[in-house]
């Protein structure tokens, strides 16, 4: 069959749908249709279309678009020199009933308008598919600060914390393993992003993605009305990187402290996430001190803090070293509990005089409670409270506090530790 035979019966056929043969003709086509099952085929096609076409909304037009065509119909007559009557009736007089869809219906027209609905369905599908790609990210984006973003609860805390450059990224150095990296903007790339987290971020993910869609509705939607804040600003990249640091250190913190933040106003909770950071810094800070500042802690330790503290505890010998002299002040009053020495802050002063700026500025940000608690942390980086000196306390515990120790919860272990070794006659060794 050529494709002249093919119009010749799209057209029958489009006539037939139009109601335009006669009694007779149709009687006709109908008993060929029983027979030939391509035509059958052709036919239902045809019908399929033009439901689709029925369906598609009409192209609305205004009144002054129809009078603007008319006068340059009449323009374009005037110059021809034919008569406008005749030109404007042609013009505007409608097409015969059937016509239009008989045009667009019959071979090669007839795959315009399946051509255009695969295209329109093909466009919705993907605006639809990069909608959901769009969304996935900013859940992930959301799910990565989610911590952070709890905590300060708007964007100008984060903006205010995410001021202090160097702290933040000192921070991130120390937190880098377990730190969830910024999500990449391109969908794309999201894959190989995943696959590059370790285990400990996976899991920080997952689990802040769980606690996300147990969010109340109105607490998810302010989370992430200020997530997509942090994402319109120039600096959205420092400002997501805060909000994970700030998670990142209140996570380490003990719950009672971190609820503290729900009743602070805006700048006593700035304040107060400042001095978190600052402090963990500066337990950090404690690895990493060496040369000049090494140096001006031993010399301080020894001229100013020893006399500070015989004084505050007159039994200690004269010949006992600073670092023993502070964990013998710890054991007696815990300086982790926020004890001060009477001198303290002439003390801190004098100290904060003598060291580079960066260790300077984390003792003066720390709040005062902490600040004894880091100068012990630097003079004995294995730390007063280090899992090994645990053990040793441990060891030396009669049999009876060992054991109600092994009953204890996890969580209390180092403080009953603490508390059973500073009890009198608590150990091991026989007396004298």
């Amino acid at each position: 069959m050529n494709d002249r035979e093919i119009d010749a019966i799209d057209e029958e056929l489009t006539a037939y749908l139009d109601g335009e043969l006669t009694s007779s003709e149709s009687a006709a086509l109908e008993r060929r249709l029983v027979q030939d099952e391509y035509l059958r085929t052709r036919l239902a096609d045809l019908r399929k279309a033009y439901d689709l076409l029925d369906e598609l909304p009409e192209t609305p037009h205004s009144n002054h678009f129809t009078q603007t065509t008319i006068e340059m119909v009449v323009a374009d007559v005037k110059r021809s020199g034919i008569r406008p009557a005749t030109v404007l009736e042609d013009s505007i007089q409608k097409p015969p009933r059937g016509d239009w869809k008989r045009r667009w219906f019959s071979m090669p027209y007839a795959v315009v308008p399946l051509l255009l609905a695969i295209l329109l369905g093909s466009g919705l599908g993907i605006s639809a598919s990069m909608m959901r790609q769009r969304r996935e990210l900013a859940v992930l984006d959301l799910a990565s600060n989610l911590p952070g973003l709890h905590d300060t609860g708007e964007l100008r805390v984060v903006e205010e914390v995410a001021k202090n450059k160097e702290i933040i990224e000192y921070l991130q150095e120390h937190y880098r393993d377990s730190l969830i990296p910024l999500v990449p903007k391109s969908f794309s790339e999201r894959q190989t992003w995943v696959r590059g987290l370790n285990s400990i971020q996976l899991a920080k993910l997952d689990s802040a993605r769980e606690l996300l869609g147990k969010y109340p509705h109105d607490v998810s939607r302010r989370l992430d009305a200020v997530q997509e804040q942090i994402n319109s600003q120039p600096n959205a990249e420092e400002l997501n990187l805060t909000a994970r640091m700030i998670g990142a250190v209140f996570d380490t913190i003990p719950t009672s402290k971190r609820q503290v933040l729900e009743d602070l106003n805006i700048s006593s909770k700035i304040s107060f996430i400042l001095k978190q950071i600052a402090f963990r810094a500066a337990t950090f800070y404690a690895s990493d001190l060496q040369g000049s500042d090494a140096e001006a802690l031993d010399e301080w330790s020894k001229s100013m803090l020893m006399p500070s503290i015989m004084t505050s505890m007159p039994f200690l010998r004269r010949e006992t070293d600073v670092k023993s002299a502070l964990m013998a002040l710890n054991s007696a009053r815990p300086v982790e509990e926020g004890f001060r020495l009477d001198n303290q802050d002439a003390l801190i002063s004098d100290l904060a005089s003598r060291l580079t700026p960066f260790p300077k500025s984390l003792l003066e940000s720390i709040d005062e409670s902490d600040q004894l608690l880091v100068i012990s942390t630097w003079m004995i980086p294995e730390g007063m409270n280090s899992t090994s000196r645990l053990l040793e306390s441990y060891e030396r515990l009669r049999r009876e506090s060992r054991d109600e120790i092994d009953l204890a919860d996890p969580k209390d272990i180092r403080r009953l530790l603490r508390e059973r070794s500073r009890r009198p006659g608590n150990t091991n060794r026989p007396p004298r």
